[in-house]
């Protein structure tokens, strides 16, 4: 597994690339996850939102308690963007997902952006933040996530890992009020299959 590594740090905010395998946060069979990690570096550190054990990428933290209530307004108003490195099986479409996640409404916006060897990459924008919403959507679009173990069928074995990385982040900064982005590069376990999907190089 690689090493997390930081993609944006200031005195507030704290953006990190999480790689596939490590827990957002420590589970009940002991693990330690990304949060215990940084909280063992640091005075302080919040944790507003999370990525699934087999996903990757960009994850906000904040360093300063004075900035959670930004941080969840952000969130809850949609101003905090999150893009996502998607591979689904299939010829699928540019479209939004709209179907409820559980029983709570969801919206998904998915960008075609490769085409290849029975593959997708897309590009996918979270307009709400349910639980495994990419990887529901995508599976009930008929277009499951590559290398997913829970919603993918036979899609699961096309994979060792989840093909879905969180590339992006961007928000205004709730003390400078800057636009403040990070982009986590698609990852070397992923990348093989992100080109051969007919993902750009740079997304």
């Amino acid at each position: 597994m690689d090493e997390p590594s930081i993609l944006f740090e200031d005195r507030w905010l704290l953006v990190v690339d999480k790689p596939s395998g490590l827990p957002t946060q420590g589970t009940r069979r002991g693990e330690t996850g990304l949060y215990e990690l940084l909280s063992s570096q640091r005075p302080y550190v919040g944790l507003h939102h999370r990525l699934d054990r087999p996903a990757s990428g960009a994850l906000l933290f904040t360093l300063d308690p004075a900035v959670n209530a930004d941080i969840a307004r952000a969130l809850a108003e949609r101003t905090l963007i999150r893009e996502y490195a998607v591979i689904v099986s299939g010829r699928a479409d540019s479209q939004r997902w709209t179907w409820p996640v559980g029983r709570k409404k969801a919206t998904t916006d998915a960008e075609v952006v490769g085409l290849g060897e029975g593959l997708t990459a897309l590009q996918c924008r979270l307009q709400t933040g349910r639980r495994h919403q990419i990887r529901v959507h995508a599976s009930m679009a008929g277009h499951p996530v590559v290398g997913d173990r829970r919603y993918g069928g036979d899609s699961a074995r096309r994979w060792p890992r989840l093909a879905l990385h969180a590339r992006r982040l961007a928000l205004t900064h709730p003390v400078t009020g800057r636009t403040c982005e990070a982009v986590a590069p698609i990852p070397a376990d992923l990348a093989p299959l992100w080109q051969r999907a007919g993902g750009a190089s740079t997304l």
